[in-house]
């Protein structure tokens, strides 16, 4: 039996073995140099939330955010709409509040004592943290001036969100490193309005959040 095992040992050891070839490279600089272009970050962004069911319109700058957001909300039949105590939507909410039939709410104290107004509301508007243009994603990060339910418990979720903040794919999102300096609790990636399926595939929208998305795109 002993020799057995050494013959056969042997005849390995002295086997010729092919030469190995180079493992591919799978790190994450080769991954994205394989990728294809995206071409205009703003045409793809908004190309991908489409597919899912969600609106972009472009705005040139922040000014123009009211006459932009304005017949959206009519063609909802919006009659009240929520934001939060950001500056740059204060012009939006002061051309809201003079619009016939819509009630206007800011978010200005203890989430206790609002949550039912945050409920009751039609359509939440918030700014966003950044967008991701090859998944259209929307990057959120909800705080005291913005929260989460603002853009989680409401039929209709309006996100601003500035051009310049605009990236190619989650990794570079990351790599920006925008969201470091600060870490909140949490941030949120919306992609399209709230969908969901059961076991027989049927698609339900807005059980989980809201049944519409419409996103502006500032700058």
């Amino acid at each position: 039996m002993s020799s057995a095992r050494e013959r056969i040992l042997a005849r390995l050891r002295s086997a010729a073995l092919p030469p190995a070839e180079p493992l591919p490279d799978t790190g994450e600089a080769a991954w994205l140099a394989r990728q294809p272009p995206l071409g205009d970050l703003a045409a793809r962004f908004a190309a991908e939330q489409e597919q899912v069911g969600g609106r972009v319109v472009r705005v040139p700058d922040w000014a123009a955010l009211p006459a932009a957001v304005a017949p959206w909300l009519a063609e909802h039949a919006v009659a009240s709409v929520m934001t939060g105590t950001e500056p740059r939507l204060e012009p939006l909410r002061a051309h809201l509040g003079g619009q016939a039939g819509l009630e206007v709410l800011t978010y200005s104290d203890a989430l206790e004592t609002q949550r039912e107004e945050i409920f009751a509301a039609d359509c939440g508007i918030t700014t966003a943290l950044a967008a991701i243009a090859e998944t259209g994603t929307v990057v959120l990060q909800p705080g005291p001036a913005e929260p989460r339910l603002l853009s989680l418990a409401v039929p209709v979720h309006l996100a601003v969100v500035e051009a310049a903040t605009l990236v190619p794919t989650l990794s570079d999102f990351v790599a920006t490193g925008r969201y470091q300096a600060d870490p909140p609790t949490n941030l949120v990636f919306v992609s399209g309005a709230s969908r969901t399926a059961d076991i027989e595939l049927t698609l339900t929208v807005g059980v989980h959040g809201p049944k519409v998305f419409l996103v502006a795109l500032v700058g």
